[in-house]
C-alpha cells in the first residue's frame, strides 16, 4: 500500500480530508529549520546562490498586512529575506503582492534584514492564473516542491511529496470559503446598525465571510470612485483611503492635520486614519456597541476628506 492511501477494505476512507494552507506553511516551515539540502535548493531555485540558512518565521504581521513566512538566509554578512505567500486556491487579497514589498522594505529600514525578495508559492494552475503584473520578485509551483520531495528517499519524504500533490489536487477543484459564524453575524448586524441609524453610510449587504474578513467597508453617497472608508479591527484604526495618490499629494492640498489623524501610505493608496476603540468580532455586536459608535465618530470625522481631490480640481 502506497503512501497516502487506504487499504480498500480499512473503512476509513482517505488520510487526508482535506489540506490547508497553514499546513503547507508548517510543513516548509519544518523543511526550512530542518534541512539545509532543502534551504539551498529552495534559494538557487528563485537565483540567490553562496548562502547559508538563518531563521524562519511563521505568519509575520505587521499593520501592513500578513506574510505566510519569513525565511532569513545569509550570504557573507548579508541579511537576505525570503517572504513567501502560500496559496491552495484562494483568491489574492487586495494589493497583496504590493503589501508584501512594503513589509520587505519596512524589515530593510528597520534594520533587520539588507534585502529581500517576494515570493508566491502555490499549484502551478494558480500561478498560471495570476497577472502579468503581478508584482511578486519569484512564482515557485507546488508541483516544483513535490518533485523535490519525490527526490528524497525514505517514508518520511514520500509521505510529504503526497501532501503536497493533495494540496495541487485541491487547487485544481478550486476554493471553498470556510464560512465564520461569528464573522459573517459581526457583518450582518453592523450592516443593520448602518442601515437603522446612519443613513449617511453605504455599505453592500454582506454576504457570507471567512476568519479573515476583519475590516468593515463602507462610503458615503457621494464618494468619488474608489474612495472608501475601512473599519480595520484588526489594527484599531478608521481609514479613507485614496488609491493612486501619495501622502505629498495631500499634504500639497492641506498641509496641517490634526495630531490624532495619521497619514499612511500603503502601496499605492494613501490614507488618512484615526486609531479607534478594540473590537472583537467573537464577542459579537451589541456587546461592543459603545466602541462601535466611537469608531462611527471617527468615520464621519473622516468623510468630509472623500471630496480632497475634488475640490482640489474645481479650484
Amino acid at each position: 500500500m502506497k503512501v497516502g492511501q487506504s487499504a480498500s477494505n480499512d473503512g476509513f476512507g482517505r488520510y487526508l480530508a482535506s489540506v490547508a494552507e497553514r499546513d503547507i506553511d508548517l510543513l516548509l516551515m519544518e523543511e526550512f529549520h530542518a534541512s539545509k539540502k532543502f534551504v539551498k535548493w529552495f534559494c538557487r531555485e528563485i537565483g540567490l546562490y553562496g548562502i547559508s540558512p538563518a531563521d524562519a518565521w511563521h505568519s509575520v504581521s505587521d499593520t501592513d498586512g500578513e506574510s505566510d513566512l519569513l525565511v532569513r538566509v545569509l550570504r557573507n554578512e548579508q541579511r537576505i529575506g525570503i517572504l513567501i505567500e502560500n496559496k491552495i486556491a484562494a483568491p489574492e487579497q487586495d494589493r497583496q503582492a504590493e503589501r508584501y514589498h512594503i513589509r520587505g522594505i519596512k524589515c530593510r529600514e528597520q534594520g533587520k534584514l539588507d534585502s529581500y525578495v517576494t515570493v508566491m508559492s502555490a499549484p502551478k494552475r494558480y500561478l498560471d492564473s495570476l497577472s502579468d503584473k503581478s508584482e511578486y520578485h519569484h512564482r515557485f509551483s507546488y508541483e516544483k516542491i513535490a518533485a523535490w520531495f519525490g527526490r528524497r528517499p525514505g517514508p518520511r519524504a514520500t509521505w510529504r511529496q503526497h501532501v503536497m500533490k493533495e494540496a495541487i489536487e485541491q487547487g485544481r477543484r478550486g476554493y471553498t470559503m470556510e464560512v465564520n459564524a461569528a464573522n459573517t453575524a459581526f457583518h450582518l448586524a453592523y450592516w443593520e446598525h448602518l442601515q437603522r441609524h446612519h443613513h449617511r453610510f453605504q455599505m453592500a449587504r454582506p454576504k457570507k465571510r471567512g476568519s479573515n474578513s476583519t475590516w468593515i467597508i463602507f462610503q458615503g453617497h457621494n464618494f468619488p470612485k474608489g474612495v472608501k472608508i475601512h473599519h480595520k479591527l484588526d489594527q484599531q484604526v478608521m481609514e479613507i483611503g485614496f488609491p493612486k495618490r501619495k501622502i505629498e499629494d495631500i499634504l500639497a492640498i492641506q498641509p496641517d492635520w490634526p495630531d490624532d489623524i495619521a497619514l499612511v501610505q500603503k502601496g499605492g493608496t494613501a490614507s488618512l486614519a484615526i486609531h479607534v476603540p478594540p473590537v472583537d468580532m467573537k464577542l459579537g455586536f451589541p456587546a461592543q456597541l459603545d466602541q462601535i459608535e466611537e469608531a462611527l465618530k471617527a468615520a464621519d470625522r473622516l468623510m468630509p476628506y472623500a471630496l480632497l481631490f475634488l475640490r482640489q480640481t474645481a479650484s
